[in-house]
């Protein structure tokens, strides 16, 4: 069953001379009448950006504002079937004011889990899901789509699964020859703010490709397309460098840097496409 819901994002703004905010939580009103709140625990993502903030004044506020969701929660769940009303007062709430927690324009969505959409919003919006290391491969992946698409070679890849039936790997761009994978491709992101999430992510690769490996299911040519970290941070690019030296002592496994010029890419990419293919 679908469900709509109107949501809100809270958002800290204690210094409106600025206007400067810092996402903290999400509302939501589903059209059962049911309301819902999410509100971020921890204060050191607001006292990090508002440097000279008493962190008291953030407690304050963050207090008063869940006390008054608590109370909503009970009110909306006494007034269910009062559509008016609650549609009323969750646009009472959520309308502009002079404090210092505010509220954005409202949205709507539709769900078959009201507590899911809840999280999803959070995390979007809160959390920012939307930057991970997932997400910026995605983009990586659809970036090098349009590249081959505009060389005439995307028709030659197809996402496939390399290894065996009981260990395989994803891979967005794979050239088969006879059911045989002659080149994967994969872009990745080690473009992480923490030196140890750059290592881990490239553990986790390094699993992978050990294992298909050692199974002997590792396309001819794997290429990697590595998104390096920011420039002017050494601990960051010696993490970097570690993981992708490290990939690239596979046989048949080589890296490039996601910032070389198209033209390079693809000449990168056609070293390991068989003659026949060209």
């Amino acid at each position: 069953m679908k469900y709509i819901c109107n949501y809100s994002i809270l958002r800290f703004l204690p210094y409106p001379e600025t206007g400067e905010f810092v996402n903290i939580g999400i509302v939501l009103l589903a059209n059962t009448g049911e309301f819902k709140f999410k509100v971020a625990a921890k204060r050191q993502r607001v006292t990090r950006f508002f440097e000279t903030l008493e962190h008291k004044v953030y407690l304050r506020a963050k207090g008063e504002v869940e006390d008054e969701f608590n109370r909503l929660v009970e009110f909306f769940a006494n007034h269910k079937t009062e559509t008016t009303l609650l549609t009323s007062t969750f646009k009472h709430l959520i309308h502009p004011r002079e404090t210092m927690m505010r509220f954005s324009q409202p949205g709507s969505m539709a769900t078959d889990n009201i507590g899911q959409a809840l999280d999803d919003l959070f995390e979007h919006y809160v959390n920012h899901s939307f930057a991970s290391k997932e997400y910026q491969e995605k983009v990586l992946e659809r970036q090098l789509g349009t590249l081959l698409a505009s060389s005439n070679l995307k028709q030659l890849y197809k996402e496939q699964r390399l290894g065996t039936n009981d260990y395989d790997v994803r891979f967005p761009f794979v050239m088969l020859d006879d059911h045989i994978a002659e080149q994967a491709i994969k872009p990745i992101f080690f473009g992480q703010s923490e030196p140890g999430k750059i290592l881990e992510h490239g553990d986790a690769w390094l699993s992978k490709v050990m294992r298909l490996n050692k199974a002997n299911k590792l396309a001819k040519d794997t290429l990697f397309i590595a998104e390096p970290p920011a420039q002017g941070k050494p601990k960051l690019f010696k993490a970097y460098e570690e993981v992708t030296f490290a990939l690239a002592e596979f046989d048949g496994v080589r890296v490039i840097n996601a910032h070389m010029t198209n033209s390079q890419k693809l000449q990168e990419i056609k070293r390991g496409v068989p003659e026949m293919s060209h």
